[in-house]
């Protein structure tokens, strides 16, 4: 019973594709989203999400979903863009995607079962999207340095048209993709993260958070800015966890640690992504504010982004009303 109600409101979901004026965080209040990962294509900001069960108890999702805006006034509600069924392979667990465009086309990466990434790929950021390669794309199974559980893809394509893949669960990993991006490149590493003495971050042990701030839990997603690369990270699973972020030179690292990206937000889990819109910067999280705190059913949220002089992250505290209406274009690097 409980499969065919969410099956029933799923088909009737998916089909809704809905514009609605913005009343302030969370973006969407009809339905539970995480795992924002925004991205501008033509103009125009784009973010993929998680979604949650309306009567999650676990993190048991099924499908991916989107929403897009031109202003951040108005959102428009894409509907559910790809399932773990559409991937043939797949049996369950709809978890953080990624999506980026090359070659003329729109690639999604999402991971499925804990331990594998698969790609879809369409014509358009809003789909639709089929499986690109049949298989996936990382499979710990026959990738074994991809590590315990490759998760939290996110994609990096650098100034010189290389581009990169980052993802993993207490063991962050790297990995560069042919042009295609449906190949590797190479070998995967092991991304080195180091404090501000130089020496190794401390990586989360299973069953264990790790220390706290410094340490790294999951959900990297990395952008450069002025030259330098930010690598951005959740650092547990903690009361206190959050998103924090380190600084390198060179897409693969070594980054070192460099302080908090935002306070903590209400949520056991920490995922987000950062963005440049119309001249400002933008954090993507999400919360577990609007199911009164239920760890399994959460939202999207937005803020801006400011650096200091020096290029440091002044630290975002998570707002109510979020941002103000973004118009201007102007460059703010």
């Amino acid at each position: 019973m409980k499969l065919l109600k969410y099956t029933l409101w799923l088909l009737l979901g998916s089909s809704l594709v809905a514009s609605v004026a913005w009343g302030g965080n969370p973006l969407v209040t009809n339905i539970f989203t995480a795992d924002p990962s925004a991205r501008v294509f033509n103009g125009r900001l784009y973010v993929y999400t998680s979604h949650d069960l309306p009567d999650a108890t676990y993190w048991d999702m099924v499908d991916w979903r989107l929403l897009s805006t031109a202003d951040l006034v108005t959102w428009k509600d894409h509907g559910s863009i790809f399932r773990v069924k559409d991937f043939t392979w797949a049996t369950r667990w709809a978890w953080a995607p990624d999506c980026v465009e090359a070659n003329g086309k729109y690639y999604l990466f999402l991971p499925v079962d804990r331990t594998q990434i698969g790609v879809a790929v369409g014509d358009s950021p809003e789909g639709p999207f089929k499986d690109a390669i049949g298989k996936p794309l990382i499979d710990n199974e026959t990738l074994p340095d991809a590590g315990p559980e490759p998760i939290d893809p996110a994609v990096l394509q650098d100034d010189d048209g290389q581009t990169y893949l980052y993802f993993g669960c207490r063991r962050p990993k790297v990995v560069k993709l042919r042009p295609s991006l449906t190949e590797l490149a190479g070998g995967l590493q092991t991304v080195s993260l180091l404090d501000a003495q130089g020496k190794p971050v401390p990586l989360a042990a299973p069953g264990k958070d790790p220390v706290l701030p410094e340490g790294y839990g999951e959900a990297p997603f990395v952008f450069k800015r002025a030259g330098k690369y930010y690598f951005v990270y959740s650092n547990g699973w903690a009361p206190s966890s959050t998103q924090v972020y380190a600084i390198g030179d060179h897409p693969t690292g070594p980054f070192t640690f460099a302080g908090k990206v935002m306070e903590h937000a209400a949520s056991v889990t920490q995922h987000g992504s950062v963005v440049q819109f119309k001249g400002k910067w933008y954090l993507l999280y999400h919360t577990s504010e609007l199911s009164n705190g239920n760890n399994f059913r959460r939202s999207v949220c937005i803020d801006e982004l400011t650096f200091d002089a020096n290029g440091r992250i002044n630290t975002v505290i998570a707002t109510k009303n979020g941002p103000a209406p973004a118009t201007a274009v102007t460059d703010s690097k």
